[in-house]
């Protein structure tokens, strides 16, 4: 009997071993540790957000590279009031496809509400509908980076800036978690012209192996 249940414990640590990497994998959840703020299937009103498209630029820092390709975003401005202005929000994809319920659901969300806030969600390149290039060979995958990524947030910011119209004084804040809060964070240091503040939920600062640890940033401009 003692033999039968140490095989029966073996076989299931084996079987547990081979697939939670599916899941979970180096001290983190596969496709970001963030989460969702429910269920799309049971959030009244997320099946009417459209995907909007953003005509973006594949290299930022080749000057002679004119390539530029669709990156996908959301919008919820049920909250804000055009002609008097107000806050904007910007959720900042990360390494998966960006979903409409957070544009209906999550504190930030909540914040908006109080705030008078307009609502943006960018998608990351290279994830969900937003593909860069026609494949992720090692050659395209140059432009999956950090900085790229970065980039593509300040040249959305200034875009919509004039797209919508939005007054000069309008402040921006940008939101994430997890890679997406490391985003947050970078976004405020290194384009403060840009960015009034952010919030930075668990977001690792520096690279490290295994990494676990929980951080909780916020940074604000005075």
């Amino acid at each position: 009997m003692k033999t039968f249940l140490a095989t029966l414990f073996l076989l299931f640590c084996f079987l547990s071993n081979t697939n939670c990497w599916r899941v979970f994998h180096r001290g983190r959840a596969v496709g970001g540790n963030l989460g969702s703020p429910g269920n799309e299937e049971t959030l009244y009103g997320v099946k009417d957000i459209p995907d909007q498209w953003f005509d973006q630029v594949l290299d930022h820092f080749n000057p002679t590279d004119t390539r530029t390709w669709k990156q996908r975003y959301f919008t919820n401005d049920q909250f804000y009031d055009y002609s008097v202005g107000g806050p904007v929000f910007l959720m900042i994809g990360g390494e998966g496809a960006a979903s409409p319920i957070w544009m209906i659901s999550g504190a930030w969300i909540d914040y908006a509400m109080k705030f008078g806030a307009l609502c943006l969600q960018l998608e990351h390149r290279y994830y969900g509908k937003s593909h860069p290039t026609i494949d992720i060979s090692t050659k395209n995958l140059q432009y999956l980076t950090s900085q790229q990524a970065l980039a593509d947030l300040a040249g959305f910011i200034m875009a919509m800036n004039e797209k919508l119209k939005l007054p000069s004084k309008t402040k921006w804040i940008v939101f994430g978690g997890s890679y997406p809060g490391s985003l947050a964070a970078w976004m405020r240091e290194k384009y403060p012209h840009l960015v009034h503040g952010a919030m930075s939920a668990s977001g690792p600062l520096l690279a490290e192996v295994d990494f676990q640890g929980i951080t909780l940033i916020y940074t604000f401009s005075n």
